[in-house]
């Protein structure tokens, strides 16, 4: 079974084709994202000897991220998905990082002036459960979930750190973990978790209701 994976949601963005639970084909991008998307996935099937149709589907986050990075994934998918007549899956991206060690722990988007996107988790066994669904927390809203919680996961650790000096040694970074992806999204086709390409809410880091 191959699939491809697009995450278009913060500063770096990548394309993750797999075979099953192997990754094939990884790429980061981190300049010119609405020009090289497209010409990098088509470099990438034709290296790979890969064609539209043979895959069994293409997963596309549904954010939280900045408004233009996350349109240009999400359309790319959608377009293909409609065209090739694949399935198309959706996950949060927040759900692609964990702590290494077992702990209740949270991750946390840099929203920038706006707070933090956070979401609540615990792992256990390599098991992760969460416990609240993505949202937009101001800095003092967030500040009373993060001194509730072992450790922040985050990509924006080092920034985050200095905004919230009294609790900086919770912060751990971490990148964006792609067999975890490969989890989350090969989890959803088996249980047919299919999106219908033309009602696809995405979540951007500025523009929901904020948690007061």
């Amino acid at each position: 079974m191959k699939a491809l994976i697009i995450d278009t949601t913060l500063e770096t963005s990548y394309i993750i084709l797999i075979e099953d639970n192997e990754i094939i084909f990884l790429k980061k991008i981190k300049n010119n994202l609405s020009k090289n998307l497209f010409l990098d996935l088509q470099n990438i099937l034709n290296e790979t000897n890969t064609t539209l149709p043979s895959l069994s589907y293409i997963a596309t986050s549904i954010g939280p991220g900045s408004f233009t990075s996350l349109r240009v994934g999400a359309n790319i998918s959608k377009t293909f998905s409609y065209v090739k007549k694949i399935p198309l899956i959706s996950y949060i991206s927040m759900h692609a990082y964990s702590p290494d060690e077992d702990s209740k722990f949270l991750v946390a988007f840099d929203a920038k002036s706006e707070g933090l996107y956070l979401v609540e988790a615990e792992k256990s066994k390599n098991f992760i459960k969460y416990l609240s669904e993505p949202s937009l927390f101001s800095f003092n809203k967030a500040k009373e979930l993060i001194e509730k919680n072992e450790i922040v996961i985050s990509p924006h650790a080092d920034v985050l750190k200095n905004k919230f000096e009294t609790n900086g040694n919770k912060f751990e970074f971490k990148e964006l973990d792609p067999l975890r992806l490969i989890d989350i999204t090969n989890k959803k086709y088996i249980e047919k978790k299919i999106e219908d390409y033309t009602s696809f809410n995405l979540l951007y880091l500025r523009g929901p209701k904020i948690v007061e």
